[in-house]
């Protein structure tokens, strides 16, 4: 279960995504189509393997899509704001800074693509995890190379749909949730499945993944098997969720397994970098392959007319790292939509930009120019090469996203120590990062109050453009009221109407689904 999988083996297996309906009338189908993707495919352990590899390649696939899992994570939250001025069509989001004042509501509908809006493609890949999880308990012990593998495989589908789940779940709240596939049936004839309340959801997924945990080993830290699950994973994945609706004492204790008994070790300060390289950190307990890989024949089509699919599927995608957060003078010859952490924003209220060497090993200053404010480019995915290096041209990213690693979780266990009114455990945990980064000044709130609101500043600083900041203000808005704080109205994210959870583009999936319904503040705001 270690072995490190290559894009041309996934790319070979669209078919088999295809046939578990990827293009399907309905985004809930989970269904293969036709007898091909039947028993006669689930024939071997290289059968499942494939079809394990096809859906990490579909979990890549989704964070991706119009580089949702940033724009989602991070952008919402004010940390970036989108450099270009026209970019997302005049978008409200990319006019007002957060930390400057002003009338800054993140009124982000409906200017914004609307794939944002449509979570079809997290469909996609739960249905490939109920496949494998359907199909392999039918197949004989006899098939793998023991028991032990076979059941890894389980565990690695119950984990993969949980993460879909759990995503989809802070994205968008309510999932419509369904964990079986339909064969044999006509689509048009499964009927409309009602949004199932996320508290709901999340017993479920938690349920799977303890069952996942006793299917999986834990890494040993050994950076090669960070790109498929393990014990590891599971346990930061059940610590998020737990934290995520504040059972904290549950989510200590899933980050002590993480932390005590994972192998997991944090990265040195003067290879900090390492940890974005791709399975080179012993702190990465989880992350997505996007690293080059020449026999790709996806990657040779973000150049040329390639469709939005194969790009998503090409590992070393310049578009989703790239265009994101580099831009010249780091990356010659690319006209790119970088994101800027603006000048007097996050980074200056935030970062000590004299003694945290994160400020310098992954933050460039950059003046105004060409239109665009001055403020910081974010370094953590800047290694890149060209395909034509004589004339720089043709770039390619060469790093791995990274989804979950130690430092992320010693800091969710200091927020859960502090909301259980431990401060000097969470003082302890919060040492380990900051320590590191040489800023041991911030380590000394005297109330849950301050202790909280520093460790969510110092998750802004450790994991900036991770994808979790946005997150964080979500889950401590309750007691911190980060929210409002970075301009979101009050009456917006109040329990009632948690406004923080994007729209349903429901002109797109209402006819598939008529029991869909919106979002509440979506309802009746635009």
């Amino acid at each position: 279960m270690n072995k490190q999988y290559s894009l041309i083996k996934i790319i070979s297996l669209l078919i088999v995504i295809c046939f578990a309906g990827v293009s399907c009338k309905k985004y809930i189908n989970q269904a293969p189509i036709t007898s091909t993707y039947g028993a006669e495919f689930w024939t071997s352990q290289q059968s499942v393997e494939q079809a394990t590899l096809a859906m990490y390649g579909q979990l890549r696939s989704s964070l991706r899509k119009d580089r949702s899992y940033f724009i989602n994570g991070d952008l919402a939250s004010g940390i970036f704001e989108a450099s270009y001025p026209n970019w997302w069509n005049y978008s409200p989001i990319s006019t007002h800074n957060p930390y400057s004042g002003g009338n800054f509501n993140f009124s982000y509908v409906p200017y914004l693509e609307p794939s944002l809006q449509n979570w079809s493609r997290f469909y996609q890949l739960i249905a490939q995890c109920n496949l494998i999880l359907q199909n392999v308990p039918q197949m004989s012990t006899s098939l793998f190379t023991s028991e032990s593998i076979k059941k890894a495989y389980l565990g690695e589908a119950l984990f993969m749909r949980s993460y879909a789940y759990f995503y989809m779940i802070r994205v968008w709240g309510d999932p419509v949730y369904v964990t079986r596939t339909y064969n044999d049936v006509d689509y048009g004839k499964i009927p409309p499945i009602a949004r199932t309340p996320e508290a709901t959801v999340l017993d479920s997924c938690i349920a799977d993944l303890k069952k996942a945990s006793g299917y999986l080993n834990f890494s040993g830290g050994d950076p090669v098997q960070s790109i498929r699950a393990n014990k590891g994973s599971v346990y930061a994945l059940l610590a998020h969720m737990y934290a995520w609706r504040h059972d904290y004492a549950n989510a200590h204790n899933a980050c002590m397994e993480v932390i005590n008994n994972g192998g997991y070790s944090l990265e040195p300060m003067n290879t900090y970098t390492n940890i974005w390289k791709g399975q080179s950190s012993s702190e990465s307990i989880f992350e997505l392959s996007m690293q080059y890989n020449p026999n790709d024949p996806n990657f040779k089509t973000q150049y040329t007319q390639g469709d939005d699919n194969s790009i998503n599927w090409a590992e070393a995608n310049f578009d989703f790292f790239g265009n994101t957060f580099l831009k010249g003078p780091i990356v010659d010859n690319v006209n790119s939509s970088s994101w800027i952490s603006l000048s007097g924003g996050f980074v200056d209220q935030f970062f000590d930009t004299t003694n945290d060497a994160r400020y310098k090993a992954i933050l460039k200053s950059v003046p105004a120019a060409n239109s665009d404010p001055a403020g910081y480019l974010m370094l953590k995915y800047s290694n890149f090469n060209y395909q034509q290096p004589d004339s720089k041209s043709y770039p390619y990213i060469n790093n791995n996203l990274v989804l979950f690693r130690l430092s992320d979780i010693i800091l969710l266990d200091a927020e859960a120590l502090a909301s259980t009114g431990d401060l000097e455990g969470a003082r302890t945990d919060l040492a380990k990062t900051e320590d590191r980064a040489g800023i041991t000044e911030y380590q000394n709130p005297t109330n849950q109050y301050d202790m909280l609101d520093e460790v969510v500043i110092e998750r802004g600083r450790e994991l900036i453009g991770e994808g979790w900041w946005f997150y964080d203000l979500i889950r401590t808005e309750p007691t911190q009221g980060w929210l409002e704080y970075v301009g979101y109205q009050s009456d917006r994210v109040s329990p009632a109407n948690k406004g923080y959870y994007w729209p349903l583009d429901m002109g797109t999936l209402f006819p598939q689904d008529n029991l869909l319904t919106q979002n509440t503040w979506w309802a009746t705001h635009k």
